[in-house]
């Protein structure tokens, strides 16, 4: 194998896969980037088997096709401090990949090559996923998979729940719809968007919450705007230009969202979401660290938030809002109602509760729920 290839297009195609490198590989594979050359073109790949990343850089100068398994962290930090405009790496008898770029040179040593008198066409230990090919299961635009992702992501477990599976993200397919839920069992965050195609097959996944960080950090940047979707058993993957992620599908039982998410509420009450971002925000300076909590007082047509340290001070902001009704009062953990008015997509925002005791339904934005329970002891 002997390639030349573009330092940036060789870069940004290494940050691609980064995030499937395993950092502590039980076989030092999974440590590993797959790199196959072959027809002007070059497809890095890594797996660490909760998530694998497929990528191809097309435009390549490819001499001598070839493949290997080079170790991955290394070669990612090699690359970033290389200066030249371009790359050769060229795979040595010895099972070596030279590495260079200018006047630098650096040899890496291989895991396993096609260097080899033995070597297979491909790799035999590197584990490899499925080529999407095909119809997909789902199509949509990729500006709504992308804000939906953003819209779920923050409300998920960030540890592992031994009756359900909220450390990971519901995906979901019906009649024409996706659906994406995140809960933490405090809160839950739902958003629905329209599929674009596809094969439409009503389809339930909970997902690895990394790969979606992988698709959103990159996605924006891949050519095209429609990402495609294949149930794949045990995998979901995600295809989105040259971008190809993997993720590891949980097994564990999801909620059942649909029963946690209010029909409605007696008193429903209607804010400017930057005005409410603001005091809220001032209020929240004043709550202790250990139970952070501020409290909301519904009058009509004002909302005051209110909050206590006891030894430092206390807080009180208000602000002109549209509700009509009887008072109530009702408390909050403020980080969490700050993460909700952070991933709205409307300037006006819509707060629906039954009273101090039951879970507050926020309407974020079209089809965009967001459900809190509230503090009732500290009323």
């Amino acid at each position: 194998m002997k390639i030349l290839i573009d330092r940036l297009a060789f870069r940004n195609a290494l940050q691609r896969v980064e995030m499937g490198i395993d950092r502590k590989p039980t076989n030092p594979v999974y440590g590993g980037i797959l790199i196959e050359a072959a027809n002007d073109s070059v497809v890095l790949m890594t797996n660490d088997l909760d998530m694998a990343v497929r990528y191809r850089v097309d435009f390549v100068q490819v001499d001598q096709p070839g493949w290997a398994v080079i170790p991955g962290r290394e070669l990612v930090d090699i690359i970033k401090d290389l200066e030249s405009d371009t790359v050769t790496l060229t795979l040595q008898e010895k099972g070596q990949v030279e590495v260079q770029s200018g006047d630098d040179i650096c040899a890496l040593v291989t895991f396993e090559s096609s260097a080899s008198d033995t070597a297979a066409a491909h790799s035999e230990s590197f584990p490899l996923v499925p080529t999407l090919d095909g119809d997909a299961d789902i199509a949509m635009d990729k500006g709504d998979f992308l804000v939906m992702v953003n819209s779920t992501r923050f409300a998920t477990s960030r540890v592992q729940d031994t009756r359900f599976a909220t450390e990971g993200i519901l995906l979901e397919l019906a009649e024409g719809q996706a659906t994406m839920v995140g809960t933490d069992g405090r809160r839950l965050a739902c958003i629905k968007r329209p599929t674009t195609g596809g094969k439409g097959n009503k389809s339930r996944s909970v997902l690895l919450p990394k790969v979606l960080d992988q698709i959103y950090r990159f996605g924006q940047d891949e050519e095209g705007n429609e990402i495609q979707i294949w149930f794949l058993g045990n995998l979901v993957g995600f295809k989105l230009g040259n971008l190809e992620s993997f993720g590891r599908v949980l097994t564990g039982e999801y909620p059942n969202y649909a029963n946690v998410i209010p029909q409605g509420g007696k008193h429903v009450l209607n804010a400017h979401r930057e005005s409410f971002t603001k005091k809220l925000r001032l209020a929240s300076h004043l709550t202790q660290d250990s139970a952070a909590v501020v409290r909301l007082a519904m009058s009509s047509n004002n909302l005051e938030i209110a909050s206590e340290h006891e030894g430092r001070g206390r807080a009180s902001a208000n602000f002109e809002v549209d509700y009509v009704g009887d008072g109530l009062k009702t408390a909050f953990n403020p980080a969490f109602l700050l993460d909700g008015l952070k991933a709205a997509h409307s300037e006006q925002i819509e707060l629906q509760i039954d009273d101090p005791s039951r879970p507050a339904k926020f309407m974020l934005g079209d089809d965009y729920t967001y459900v809190v329970m509230p503090l009732s002891a500290l009323v």
